[in-house]
């Protein structure tokens, strides 16, 4: 695992929202199955010798603590990382943050419909493109790797999402 072998590299990401846990779950299980199955399975056994796997299970660990402690038997609602963003009286912060999957770099702020300009959305982009430690950190680290493939896994709704899903004009 340590060596920079000539083999495809995929990486898996999880956990951009807070609020979808099973993301980050799928890959532990990914992991769990491929190391249960090693030599036994020809699949986990392919995989395993003949690709650099690399996951990174939680993207957003601050959102996903915050979640923990107001909900502790599960059910937390916040989407986003917990920076401080939105200024109200109401008690209620889980409308604060950066929607961490609205703040990479291609077509950031490219409109107002796929993400928002104003820091109480749920879809509040942040004040630039890798404006969040946790997007910088994976900026850096695929710069190092280029990766071919990265799959990104998210659990609130029943997608598969495509890269560069916007549409030109709408």
């Amino acid at each position: 695992p340590d060596i920079d072998e000539e083999e495809p590299k995929v990486l898996y990401t999880g956990l951009h929202h807070a609020r979808e846990p099973m993301s980050y779950m799928n890959l532990f299980y990914f992991m769990y199955w491929l190391i249960e199955n090693y030599n036994t399975d020809p699949l986990a056994t392919h995989l395993i010798n003949n690709r650099q796997l690399y996951l990174v299970p939680a993207l957003n660990p601050d959102g996903l603590l915050y979640n923990q402690q107001i909900a502790p038997d599960g059910g937390g609602m916040q989407r986003k990382n917990h920076r401080e963003t939105c200024s109200t009286n109401d008690d209620e912060l889980e409308w604060d943050g950066i929607d961490l999957n609205r703040n990479y770099s291609y077509q950031w702020a490219y409109d107002n419909t796929g993400s928002s300009p104003e820091g109480c959305s749920q879809t509040y982009r942040g004040t630039s493109a890798f404006s969040e430690p946790e997007t910088q950190a994976l900026k850096d680290f695929i710069n190092n790797h280029h990766f071919p493939v990265a799959l990104n896994y998210h659990s609130y709704g029943n997608l598969l999402i495509h890269p560069l899903g916007y549409i030109e004009g709408l």
